[in-house]
């Protein structure tokens, strides 16, 4: 594999890892199933991987990924990789930095508009944000079936929390729990090429994330849309 090939350095230099995997796994001939059982996930994962785009990937993921397809660990952002920054300013370290600030500043919104004297209900919205980041970090190793169908009891439960919320405020706050928990079950139909339920599920992310009024939220479930539309070349839309 010629690691300077242009398609291999654009990939890498814009954090489009999944992309560098795919060219590697397709250069050693192997499926993405064979690729999964040698490396501890299963197809739909590596399928996710490969087309996730500009991260964030999951580290301990790509150096399995990486020392069994003999990619550089530079390559895919690991560690021994030079910090150098692209034209565009980004190096690797910087996008983790900015991917943890915005979620951040995503998740302070939400806990801003529980007041101070919620105790209850602010561990109950912190238990089910926990319960949605457990659910994407299940997604390198679970395949997209099984997750989707816990997914889709979780965010059933959200929407019926919000349903008997008592306050606007308390509504506002769920409301975010909602979007964050609708873009994973859209990622899953996604990936399972149910592209009317992804487009349903992202549509219910943005919905929920505007009546959140978090405008980052909102952008980046607009983009995830976006980035769907254009991957099943709906281009114009």
């Amino acid at each position: 594999m010629n690691w300077n090939a242009a398609v291999v350095r654009e990939a890498s230099q814009t954090g489009n890892y999944g992309k560098v995997v795919e060219l590697a796994r397709i250069q050693k001939r192997l499926t993405q199933l064979q690729l999964g059982a040698a490396c501890g996930l299963s197809q739909s994962a590596v399928s996710r991987l490969e087309k996730r785009g500009s991260g964030p990937y999951a580290m301990d993921v790509l150096l399995r990924i990486s020392r069994h397809l003999d990619i550089p660990p530079a390559v895919l952002g690991l560690a021994g990789a030079p910090n150098r920054t692209t034209k565009g300013g980004d190096s690797v370290q910087r996008r983790q930095f900015l991917g943890a600030a915005a979620a951040i500043a995503v998740a302070a919104p939400v806990v801003a508009a529980l007041g101070p004297s919620s105790d209850a209900s602010e561990s109950q919205v912190a238990a089910l944000r926990l319960a949605t980041t457990s659910y994407r970090t299940l997604d390198g190793s679970t395949p997209s079936r099984e997750l989707g169908e816990a997914v889709h009891s979780h965010l059933r439960l959200i929407r019926g929390i919000i349903s008997t919320a008592p306050t606007e405020d308390r509504r506002i706050a769920l409301a975010g729990i909602a979007s964050e928990a609708a873009s994973p079950a859209a990622w899953l139909a996604w990936d399972m090429g149910d592209h009317g339920s992804a487009r349903s599920f992202y549509g219910a992310a943005i919905q929920a994330a505007r009546s959140s009024h978090n405008p980052l939220l909102t952008a980046y479930q607009v983009g995830s849309l976006a980035q769907f539309e254009a991957h099943t070349g709906n281009a114009v839309q």
